[in-house]
């Protein structure tokens, strides 16, 4: 791991000329207007907030596309930056799709905590309003729903970082479908446990890196510029900032993974 990471940082500081019109505009503006429209949904009326999902959705798709633009700038130190755009106009839709069926085998995962409250009777309006009285829950279905979440949540991490992490990489390099999720597999099948804890590390410090950005220029623009409602300007300030914040971490996870992949192949070879 340590040998990929000297590999990312050496890729930033080669590539950075070519990766930093593809960060600023389809990273970090877009994470910023993320940040600055969500708390507008569900305060602009129904036709308001469709117009509000539908941006949203662009400019999600807008960062994958960017993402998958800065993995081929990774994974090749001699491809310019034209080439990369091309390639990830290329295989933005086999992404896209490998990410929606990564999605819809999550929503069948997560379908019985729905369906056993449901059965139990318990008001899942109110279980969605965030209303729900302590005498309408039973029992018997939290245990279960809270066992089974734990259960979920320990298979699913580990299934992403076994199973999905390299996705992108892959789906870049290789042509293999739905077998991009046994190929990363085998990838990292002797470096599980490292993929794991870099993970875990990276999810644990980015959340806390954007928790107390946000925190702490969030009630500094507060007391300096004040201001009342779901956007302000200091509101906007700090989502900014915390966008800045995001963007790096987002560009650090794309090229480490780019290396990873490339490293995990290396050793394959290697094996063999």
């Amino acid at each position: 791991m340590s040998t990929v990471w000297d590999r990312t940082t050496e890729c930033l500081s080669e590539r950075r000329g070519a990766m930093t019109p593809l960060v600023l505009l389809g990273l970090f503006v877009p994470l910023a207007l993320l940040g600055i429209l969500m708390p507008l949904m569900g305060s602009s009326g129904q036709a308001g907030d469709v117009l509000l999902g539908i941006i949203v959705l662009l400019l999600s798709l807008l960062t994958s596309w960017a993402g998958l633009a800065i993995t081929a700038l990774a994974l090749d130190p001699a491809i310019p930056r034209a080439a990369a755009v091309q390639a990830a106009n290329r295989r933005f839709l086999p992404v896209l799709g490998i990410g929606l069926v990564t999605l819809a085998v999550v929503l069948v995962l997560v379908a019985p905590i729905g369906i056993a409250f449901g059965l139990s009777g318990m008001n899942m309006a109110a279980l969605a309003a965030g209303t729900l009285q302590p005498g309408d829950v039973n029992g018997g279905a939290m245990a279960f729903v809270t066992l089974y979440s734990l259960v979920l949540a320990v298979l699913l991490f580990w299934a992403y970082a076994r199973c999905v992490v390299l996705v992108t990489p892959i789906l870049l390099e290789e042509r293999c479908g739905l077998g991009v999720y046994r190929r990363s597999f085998e990838l990292t099948r002797h470096i599980a446990w490292k993929v794991i804890g870099v993970v875990l590390l990276y999810g644990v410090v980015s959340w806390v890196a954007s928790a107390a950005a946000k925190s702490v220029f969030g009630t500094v623009f507060a007391l300096v510029l004040g201001g009342e409602g779901r956007v302000t300007l200091a509101s906007t300030l700090t989502q900014i900032v915390v966008a800045g914040v995001s963007t790096l971490f987002s560009l650090l996870a794309v090229v480490f993974l780019a290396k990873l992949y490339l490293a995990a192949r290396e050793a394959i070879v290697a094996r063999s």
